[in-house]
């Protein structure tokens, strides 16, 4: 195996991994976004059934 065919199976490996932790902190972004509407949407719920 010469280097440029290790050169390019580095490369791939890194772009994988980087591509692997961006769908991974995507994934915890949405969810967390998902969360913080339900916070919302239960606390409005809560405000229009027991405020005034």
């Amino acid at each position: 195996m010469d280097d440029e065919e290790r050169i390019a199976r580095g490369v791939a490996r890194g772009i994988a991994r980087h591509e692997a932790a961006r769908a991974e902190a995507q994934g915890r972004q949405l969810l967390g976004c998902l969360l913080l509407i339900a916070v919302f949407g239960v606390g409005f719920i809560l405000l229009i059934t027991y405020g005034s």
